[in-house]
């Protein structure tokens, strides 16, 4: 157990707004994921490993959720700290502690639909600058505008912890008081029936994933990644190297023709841009985000990002203010593969294009590329370096969220970095190659790999087991769980998963609605003894 005291509700609060910053800045750091969140949380606390396990849990629950669009869903940070405060501060086991972060990541959620409708103020704000001939001002005001997004973190913890700090005594008296309630001849063992429920709610994760990224082509990888893992109990960074290295050979020999065929973009124009140029512009990039709002989306970040171009490019006043009122428009795609469409106006812009035809660019392809890059930015390689990450945490291994971020921070800026250097070089003919069917074939075999790891993550980290006994002979009792693995290793948790996507998929539940009816199947066959 561990103090919550003024200067822990204020440092959480404070971490909890670092990580609102981390999301919205295209999470250049990823620290606000589960697993790497609540190991710090567990720091602060003086407990690194329950939070480190804490959040590896959270992570399986949380894995697939991701906003796209002008969408919303339950924020995973907030939730974390929440779950990792109560397990350490409470001494809670921590799967019991994992259901406890849905309500604070669903209020979070909601706060944060407050601030996508507010930050329009300060696309609003950037207009009257625009008018004013104020360009200088809008690095600002896109910046602060991601003021607001931290604090719809910090205000749920600031709130949260601080009544835990008030009188913990009473709250652990609560929680004593319901761990063992006696209801006529029943005897319920609530917080036990609890971590048995928090044990399942991977499931909804996997099913979360599964949704996404499952076809028909590709569910017999599932398969495959679900029998490595319950039948020869390998990792899941075993079955990624296994069924990746399998994956791509298959993918390679089927479709050989189009790798080998596949055509380079064209030769390049002589381009001005130095790599100073690129870094700099790369920079900016992070904040094309920061602003959004459900009025014009990114539009004020493309402004920020291109005021030092149209600075550069347009010496009259009137001009300039019209390229500016042009950035500012609507504007919203995968943040990623943003830099690509950023390097092409640039470049163009260069050569002399006119308003229209940077318009008509990205109108034309802010929609394909947020398809493509959400596909494989927050859908692929997002949760499978944090899962690979997270499958380390639940064992208490400190390397779990050295190894996501390893993953993720690496292949993510390069990602950002190279499709603005060769947007800006190969320009409308880099569009064709990523529209092309080398990128479809390639987003089958990543969806394929997915499926593996998903697969995986069924057999290992959805946790759902029997106390049935069926009989007693000859002084022995007949278990059922040794039947059910003898049949098939991790039924129950293959079942649950399968539960959890029926749920989401085929009912069309909500997040919301499907965690709660998932958590009461599970709460509730916990308490009659079917599962334990």
């Amino acid at each position: 157990m561990a103090t919550i005291g003024p200067f822990e509700v204020g440092i959480l609060g404070l971490l909890a707004f670092i990580f609102g910053l981390d999301y919205i800045w295209v999470t250049p750091l990823g620290i606000w994921r589960p697993v790497v969140a609540g190991t710090l949380t567990g720091i602060i606390l003086g407990d690194p490993i329950t939070g480190l396990i804490v959040g590896s849990l959270l992570e399986f629950v949380f894995a697939g959720l991701f906003t796209i669009g002008g969408g919303t869903v339950p924020e995973a940070a907030s939730g974390t700290i929440a779950s990792t405060v109560v397990a350490i501060a409470l001494g809670l086991k921590p799967e019991a502690a994992v259901p406890l972060a849905i309500p604070i990541a669903v209020l979070t959620m909601n706060l944060e639909i407050v601030v996508r409708s507010f930050d329009a103020v300060f696309t609003h704000w950037a207009d009257r600058e625009i008018e004013r001939g104020n360009y200088d001002r809008i690095p600002l005001i896109n910046i602060v505008g991601a003021i607001p997004w931290g604090l719809s973190r910090a205000i749920p913890i600031w709130a949260f912890t601080g009544l835990l700090a008030i009188n913990p005594q009473a709250v652990k008296a609560a929680i004593d008081a319901i761990q063992v309630v006696h209801i006529g001849p029943w005897t319920i063992r609530f917080w036990d029936a609890m971590a048995t429920a928090g044990a399942v709610l991977p499931a909804l994760g996997a099913a979360i994933l599964m949704k996404m990224m499952i076809s028909r082509r590709n569910v017999w990888f599932f398969i495959l990644g679900f029998a490595l893992a319950a039948y020869l109990k390998l990792s899941l960074v075993a079955i990624a190297l296994v069924g990746g290295a399998v994956i791509a050979a298959l993918y390679y020999m089927l479709h050989r023709d189009v790798f080998e065929g596949a055509a380079a973009p064209a030769t390049p124009p002589a381009g001005k841009a130095t790599t100073r140029d690129f870094l700099r512009w790369f920079g900016v990039s992070w904040f094309i985000q920061s602003s959004w709002n459900y009025e014009r989306m990114m539009g004020t970040g493309f402004a920020h990002g291109m005021l030092e171009i149209e600075k550069k490019l347009r010496k009259d006043p009137e001009e300039l203010k019209s390229w500016m009122r042009l950035h500012n428009e609507f504007y919203n795609t995968e943040p990623h593969l943003h830099n690509a469409i950023y390097g092409m106006a640039i470049s163009l812009e260069e050569q002399g294009a006119d308003q229209e035809t940077i318009r008509g660019i990205k109108t034309a392809l802010m929609g394909p590329f947020a398809g493509l890059g959400d596909s494989i930015m927050w859908f692929t390689l997002l949760p499978i370096a944090f899962l690979l990450g997270a499958s380390l945490g639940v064992q208490g291994n400190i390397l779990g969220p050295v190894i996501a971020l390893l993953i993720w921070i690496p292949v993510s800026w390069a990602v950002k970095y190279y499709t603005l250097v060769y947007g800006y070089r190969y320009g409308l003919s880099l569009a064709e190659v990523l529209k092309g069917e080398v990128l479809k074939v390639a987003r089958e075999a990543i969806a394929a790999f997915a499926m593996a790891i998903i697969g995986g993550i069924a057999a290992t980290y959805v946790r759902a087991t029997t106390p049935i006994v069926l009989a007693a002979y000859a002084g022995q009792q007949i278990e059922l769980q040794p039947i059910l693995d003898q049949f098939m290793p991790s039924l129950l948790p293959l079942l649950f998963t399968l539960y959890a996507y029926w749920l989401i998929k085929t009912k069309g539940y909500s997040y919301g609605k499907a965690v709660i009816i998932l958590f009461l199947t599970a709460f509730i066959l916990a308490i009659i003894g079917v599962l334990g």
